[in-house]
């Protein structure tokens, strides 16, 4: 019996409960027009947001890592990791479940800048609207 009591111990020291360290931590649809044009897994940690962007369609196998600190319910988020450097500010609504994020400035790894467009799948200057799945 000790040995049972002492392992049921053990089992609640180690099992730790994992919850969402930001208010607007979650899965959003990336919608431009009334389209979808990607989802964002959004995760905060003491203020700095990471976020990893996946593009909707199967045939299209791209994401990006991006990242900033937020202020208030504002974030600038930079690439860290990907196919194209971008830059979007995200502003999220009051309600925690939307937002809306605004491409400042996409380009691809090379020195040519007239295939940007090509590599960029949406402008600069393009509004998205975010919308909470989970």
């Amino acid at each position: 019996m000790k040995r049972i009591l002492t392992a049921f111990a053990l089992i609640l020291c180690t099992t730790n409960t994992v919850n969402a360290a930001g208010p607007y931590d979650g899965i959003y649809a990336l919608n431009f027009s009334g389209f979808l044009a990607g989802y964002a897994s959004i995760h905060e940690n003491n203020g700095v947001i990471i976020a990893v962007v996946l593009e909707p369609s199967p045939s299209d196998s791209t994401w990006e890592a991006i990242a900033g600190t937020r202020n208030g319910n504002v974030v600038r988020l930079n690439s860290i990791f990907g196919t194209v450097n971008l830059v979007i500010d995200v502003t999220f609504n009051g309600d925690n479940a939307t937002g809306t994020a605004v491409i400042i400035a996409c380009s691809d790894d090379d020195d040519d800048s007239s295939n940007d467009s090509e590599n960029c799948d949406i402008p600069a200057g393009t509004a998205l609207n975010l919308t909470k799945i989970f």
